[in-house]
């Protein structure tokens, strides 16, 4: 009883495109039996064509499974990086929060303008921003200018882009100011077009003075490393 059932597996196996030797090993008998099981059955053209490859490149076959294999601890991998990355930073001090924003001033925030502010279109940088003003300069979301920028081919869409950035930094669309579109043409094109909510550009109202006090802080950092 346990031979045939080890024979209908091997002629399945058989079918299946399967050498003798492999089919020998599987089914645990000799590979003089395993042959003798499976001598009638014809293998495709298709079938006889692979086994020959699997004979002349013994990683035919094979390489679809290792890039699996290697793609999924590439994946964890980085998602082990990025939880301990997370885990370093911990909860932020209130000076390290104010030097954070300083340095994200110093690279991303307006310089030749007459207030604080800083134009994005990553929505993380525009929380961190807003934040930032708060908690070390106690400036609310109420003293902000808020307007979205866009490309002239998202004019049909400006609602739906202001609504986004209202929704996401919880600020009321009746505090952003009139939109503004660039008429140049693009170059550049999103795959999925939804990914796309223009630029932001957040000002802090009356900050003249504290745009000068920042520019100290920049200067402060940069002796600091001199």
């Amino acid at each position: 009883m346990a031979k045939s059932k080890e024979k209908l597996k091997a002629r399945k196996l058989r079918r299946k495109g399967e050498s003798i030797k492999k089919i020998s090993k599987l089914v645990k008998v000799s590979v003089s039996t395993a042959s003798l099981w499976c001598r009638d059955i014809e293998l495709t053209n298709s079938q006889i064509e692979n086994l020959r490859k699997r004979q002349t490149d013994p990683f035919y076959g094979k390489r679809l499974d290792y890039y699996l294999k290697k793609k999924k601890e590439f994946n964890l991998k980085l998602l082990n990086l990025k939880n301990e990355g997370i885990s370093s930073i911990g909860k932020l001090t209130k000076r390290e929060i104010f030097i954070i924003g300083i340095a994200l001033y110093w690279g991303e925030g307006f310089k030749k303008d007459s207030l604080v502010g800083l134009a994005t279109l990553d929505i993380n940088i525009a929380k961190f921003f807003i934040f930032w003003l708060n908690k070390s300069f106690g400036i609310t979301t109420k003293d902000l200018i808020l307007r979205v920028t866009a490309n002239i081919s998202y004019k049909s869409k400006i609602n739906e882009l202001g609504k986004y950035w209202s929704r996401e930094l919880k600020i009321p669309v009746n505090q952003f100011s009139k939109p503004f579109f660039q008429n140049a043409k693009w170059k550049k094109e999103y795959e999925n077009k939804n990914d796309y909510h223009g630029v932001l550009r957040i000002r802090a109202r009356r900050s003249i003075d504290l745009l000068r006090k920042i520019f100290g802080y920049i200067e402060g950092i940069s002796l600091s490393v001199k």
